[in-house]
């Protein structure tokens, strides 16, 4: 591997607004957001044109990783592999511990585990992101951790 490549789903490679509420200060709005994560919301979702990199990636290369806040369920991994999103490593909320994280905790948490694998510890990793509380804790850790609103918006143009 030469490089690792780490994506945020939503709003960063996923178009999931119609089922991801906020409240008037732009936070999410958490009991109405679990309520519409249904399979059925969730694989009507659409891509952004990161989405397009992302598949555009060599994978014998490229280690790539989705580091979600999402509370993972199969229907998450259904709706990648509907849309030719392959990923080495996901990191998410898979257990109970995790649901209590606050998302730059699981994020840091998950990805240094990662990197403190010899095989990973050198490699060159960059991110794309929508938070700005995310891209900041992830340019603290070392990574080049790319705004993905900009990104999308420079892609699209």
């Amino acid at each position: 591997m030469k490089r690792i490549v780490i994506f945020d789903l939503d709003e960063t490679v996923v178009d999931s607004a119609h089922r991801t509420p906020n409240h008037p200060d732009g936070t999410l709005n958490l009991p109405l957001y679990l309520q519409l994560k249904t399979r059925e919301n969730t694989l009507r979702d659409g891509l952004l044109p990161l989405a397009d990199f992302w598949r555009s990636l060599d994978l014998s290369e490229t280690y790539v990783v989705v580091c979600t806040a999402r509370t993972w369920a199969d229907f998450d991994q259904e709706f990648l592999d509907m849309h030719g999103l392959r990923a080495h490593k996901i990191i998410a909320r898979f257990t109970e511990a995790q649901k209590s994280l606050r998302d730059p905790e699981l994020k840091r948490n998950g990805l240094s585990r990662l990197f403190n694998l010899k095989q990973f510890r050198n490699l060159p990793k960059f991110m794309f992101d929508d938070a700005k509380p995310i891209i900041s804790a992830m340019r603290k850790m070392g990574i080049v951790c790319l705004n993905s609103h900009k990104i999308n918006q420079r892609l699209s143009a």
